[in-house]
């Protein structure tokens, strides 16, 4: 699973790199959210009665020593009278509403921003629907994968510059309820829901920032007899003070903050030397740095001087009704640095794609029509190596069709004007898949974050090439299979190798073609072993091809494909 910080930037990806929906949708979009959180949401009126129990854990296990563990139990009656409890390692809360009374018990003087954002999660998919609102009037909606994702831009700012974070709302178009959310302060993935009462209530939900954690409902059912006074929110023994966390815009707090030295920026080798980083931070009652998420900036060189940077930032309490509260924001950084003696100077990711494709893909560039044909060899879902088929036409970049044949099994992708066709049948269709992607593997240029990207000199086969990656790697070098990929170019910037889903490619053998350099072979690894190979047989121009060969009747498809640039 991805870290809050990465799923933001990976659902920002897909969301650039799928065509806009018109703006008219966006009424139609904002009743189908209202309609999801209605199903979804759990404590609302008309709820019946329920206790819920959910453990809270790590999403991924390389983050188990995090300390990022708990349980939340709720008890609740109305949106009037309620319990929880709340448990980490470091702190527990207990809270009892009954009206106009709150009762508190706290063991700890922070709770923990992770820890409050799931227990809210858990049920109430959207804590601040009045703002999401706003959001969605002027969000960005668009489709991919039978999700529905509203984006917009939440922006931070010191006074002086400025820059957004990026908030999404997406809604799972087959069942109509959300599939994820994020904005400042909040953040969820949902998945495995079941009614409760006729509520949809999602029974595992990630967020909370980095590293990620994942909540699981163990328990959801009819509130039970409850011991006397426990719900009792006169009690005595109760906090003089509770503990309560705010939301509250930078420049609101930006008031309180103490005078502190200027940022020290290293020289950089890469990206721009002027800029701006954000980042969300959440503030503890005493005025303490206690989280700072994922930095959104113009140069990724600086992501650890800028979170040290706002790490060491300190604040006077920030009041609210008179008392301290604990408070979720944003800081905004401008920076200014230079470029150190003598180092070698990377170019954007942005460049090496564009350059890369240019002249190693034919249909990357304005050129003659042609039709390229390949054999490859893989193992079937038969268990036995089989041979298939790969053709690639191109007329323009508007009318052009890829199709790879196994056996019984299709896989095409197919343009003819402003109409896009996409057909995957029989068993073996996700196989056929992978092979458009290794002949096609660059991803387009609008479908990522350039700051997600570092760029630098590896060795391959003993030549140099220059490495543009993004997702993590593991301490001995090893790449996450689930959270790694890149891209290796040679010296005249033709790609030579990438990495993706677990899978290395290699491109071999390259051939001149209409002033290109195109790859004859490309070997499809998994652990070091050829699992497809595919070799191309011939490319040439193109006759003439009748303008029905690029329809795909029945099989229309609504967007463009996020990786293809034809």
């Amino acid at each position: 699973m991805y870290s809050s910080a990465m799923r933001r930037s990976f659902i920002a990806s897909v969301i650039a790199a799928v065509l806009v929906c018109p703006l008219a949708r966006a009424e139609d979009v904002s009743a189908r959210v209202k309609k999801a959180l209605q199903r979804s949401t759990l404590d609302q009126p008309g709820t019946k009665p329920f206790h819920l129990k959910a453990t809270l854990a790590p999403s991924l296990d390389r983050d188990k020593e995090s300390g990022r563990t708990g349980e939340v139990e709720i008890w609740w009656v109305d949106p009037g009278k309620w319990r929880w409890e709340l448990k980490s390692p470091e702190f527990r809360q207990i809270e009892i509403v009954d009206g106009t009374h709150d009762w508190q018990k706290n063991n700890g003087n922070y709770l923990p921003e992770w820890l409050r954002e799931l227990a809210v999660a858990l049920v109430r998919p959207m804590p601040d629907v009045p703002g999401l609102a706003r959001h969605l009037q002027g969000a960005e909606v668009k489709t991919l994968g039978g999700v529905t994702y509203c984006s917009w831009a939440t922006v931070g700012s010191d006074g002086t510059v400025s820059k957004g974070i990026g908030g999404s709302f997406a809604i799972s178009d087959a069942t109509g309820l959300e599939f994820y959310g994020s904005d400042v302060g909040w953040s969820g993935l949902y998945h495995d829901y079941a009614d409760f009462h006729g509520r949809m209530v999602a029974h595992t939900v990630s967020g909370g920032g980095t590293p990620e954690v994942t909540a699981k409902v163990t328990v959801l059912e009819d509130l039970g007899t409850t011991p006397t006074g426990f719900f009792d929110a006169q009690a005595p023994g109760g906090d003089s003070a509770r503990l309560r966390t705010k939301i509250v815009p930078e420049l609101d707090l930006r008031k309180n903050l103490l005078p502190m030295d200027a940022a020290v920026w290293p020289p950089l080798a890469d990206g721009p030397l002027d800029g701006v980083s954000v980042a969300e931070v959440v503030i503890d009652r005493e005025g303490k740095v206690r989280s700072v998420g994922g930095i959104v900036t113009d140069n990724p060189g600086l992501k650890d001087t800028v979170t040290g940077f706002i790490r060491g930032m300190r604040f006077q309490p920030y009041l609210a009704d008179g008392a301290p509260v604990q408070v979720v924001s944003t800081i905004t950084v401008p920076f200014h640095t230079e470029r150190p003696a003598g180092a070698e100077h990377f170019e954007s990711a942005k460049t090496y794609f564009d350059r890369g494709r240019a002249i190693g893909f034919p249909a990357a560039v304005a050129g003659v029509p042609y039709v390229l044909r390949a054999e490859f060899t893989a193992r079937g879902a038969s268990g036995t190596i089989e041979k298939g088929a790969y053709t690639d036409t191109w007329v323009s970049d508007t009318r052009w069709r890829r199709e790879a044949v196994l056996g019984k099994s299709r896989f095409v992708r197919s343009r003819n004007g402003k109409k896009w066709y996409r057909l995957a049948e029989g068993p073996d269709a996700p196989l056929l898949q992978l092979v458009l992607t290794g002949m096609e593997p660059v991803p387009a240029t609008d479908s990522f974050a350039e700051s997600d990207w570092r760029i630098g000199r590896d060795a391959l086969d003993g030549k140099s090439t220059i490495r543009v990656a993004r997702g993590y790697e593991n301490p001995d070098g090893s790449p996450d299979p689930a959270q790694f990929n890149a891209y290796w170019f040679d010296e005249t910037s033709q790609l030579v190798k990438f990495y993706a889903n677990g899978l290395e490619t290699r491109r071999l053998d390259f051939a001149g073609f209409n002033g290109l350099q195109v790859a004859r072979r490309v070997e499809v690894l998994l652990k070091g072993t050829v699992a497809i190979k595919i070799d191309v047989i011939d490319i040439a121009s193109a006759g003439t091809i009748d303008p029905h060969f690029f329809t795909i009747k029945g099989h229309d498809w609504d967007r463009a494909f996020s990786a293809e640039v034809r």
